[in-house]
């Protein structure tokens, strides 16, 4: 296997790890939140309250955290992009010397 397969096969390990680190994100946050709102109302006595709000404010943290890390991960790629080393290109074309 040459360097060019090693890398491709790196990224696509990274990519499974960072759809199941996100997945357990969206499953487990919002569960431990819904956790903590059932304690709250237990001592409370409020019954959904507390768990119906906590769990609503982990699904809303989890989701922002996920779209601006997505939103930061596409901006850096897009300035990576071959698409933009046209700015930095030099702004006239090299004269061409006649023998």
């Amino acid at each position: 296997m040459d360097e060019r397969e090693q890398e491709e096969r790196r990224q696509l390990n990274q990519g499974f790890g960072a759809s199941l680190n996100n997945a357990f994100e969206i499953a487990v946050i919002p569960a431990v939140f819904a956790g903590f709102g059932w304690l709250v109302d237990s001592v409370v006595g409020t019954w959904p309250v507390f768990t119906t709000i906590f769990a609503i404010l982990g699904l809303v943290g989890v989701f922002t955290k996920l779209y601006y890390g997505y939103s930061r991960k596409m901006l850096r790629l897009e300035e990576a992009g071959p698409w933009n080393r046209a700015a930095t290109a030099p702004t006239r074309a090299p004269s061409r010397v006649q023998p």
